[in-house]
């Protein structure tokens, strides 16, 4: 009898506590809408496409891609851009469903496929094992897909993230750009860490397509949990810029400007935690960082047409 009432008092705490995390939630996109309106006009681009576009998407894991910019791939495709995504890393290391590390990795290969067709976009697997692989490796494996793809725009991960298989990813992807000279446009998507408005240039809204992201999102079912997560930064992001649902915002660089920024010392970040309560930290932690971008002279917006 006890334990029954131990484990209805636990299950009595966790929906306290998931409504207070969705109240919290609720809180903090007020709080972007005001912020949002306060800017007033705020320097950004508009997401738009020449539709004569080769674009590569270079995501650590598999489901970054999808997290990042699955609405923005989704559109390049609807603009007759086209699109292949490069998993740099096999996802081994996640404890989700129980699995050991080589049935997860064939397990998320088989979602990054899946996740790929539903946005009618190409996919190459590196699958690197996760958090085990040379900085080397990864440079000589994206510098072949650069060479292969020979992309007008680069979707990246960055150094702005607390996860180190994505900024060492970011740093080896930029390595590879540096090697090559070659010059696309480098176009650097948020994970579990907000660019925020500083960085953010380039925003696209996202909220018709809000059906097939789930749909591709959906796919990983493997990371449901931090996939969950994620969806509140295209949230507060729409609320801030004042759109529908959902917005995906970039940081549009030179190649050139990419590579110079990966270079610096790594900073420490914080990303989104599972409930909401504390999301305001992920915008403070790291700020001088962040600001030390926007103020550098080679930071800049490139223009959309």
């Amino acid at each position: 009898m006890a334990s029954e009432c131990a484990e209805a008092a636990r299950a009595f705490l966790r929906a306290v506590n998931a409504l207070g995390a969705r109240a919290a939630e609720a809180l903090w996109a007020s709080a972007a809408a005001l912020a949002g309106s306060a800017a007033g006009s705020r320097s950004v681009s508009l997401w738009s496409s020449s539709g004569h576009e080769r674009v590569l998407a270079v995501a650590p894991h598999p489901d970054d891609e999808a997290i990042g910019c699955a609405g923005t791939l989704i559109r390049h495709r609807q603009q007759g851009d086209s699109v292949r995504s490069v998993v740099v890393t096999d996802g081994s290391r996640s404890r989700a469903l129980g699995l050991d590390p080589q049935t997860m990795a064939k397990w998320r290969e088989r979602e990054a496929g899946e996740a790929a067709a539903r946005m009618g976009i190409e996919s190459r697997w590196i699958g690197l094992l996760e958090s085990d692989w040379s900085d080397d490796e990864a440079r000589q494996a994206i510098r072949e897909q650069l060479v292969e793809a020979d992309p007008t725009i680069i979707y990246a991960p960055s150094a702005i993230d607390y996860h180190p298989d994505h900024r060492r990813v970011a740093r080896a992807l930029a390595a590879a750009i540096a090697e090559l000279q070659v010059q696309p446009e480098v176009r650097i998507y948020a994970v579990q860490v907000p660019l925020t408005p500083l960085l953010a240039g380039l925003v696209h809204d996202v909220s018709d397509l809000q059906v097939r992201i789930r749909s591709v999102l959906g796919c990983y079912a493997s990371q449901r949990e931090s996939i969950a997560i994620t969806r509140r930064l295209r949230h507060y992001a729409a609320r801030f810029y004042g759109r529908a649902s959902e917005v995906e915002a970039f940081c549009a660089l030179t190649a050139e400007d990419f590579v110079s920024l990966h270079a610096r010392p790594e900073v420490r970040f914080r990303p989104l935690m599972i409930r909401a309560w504390t999301d305001p930290l992920t915008v403070l932690v790291g700020l001088p960082e962040r600001l030390s971008w926007r103020l550098r002279e080679s930071v800049r917006a490139i223009p959309q047409p």
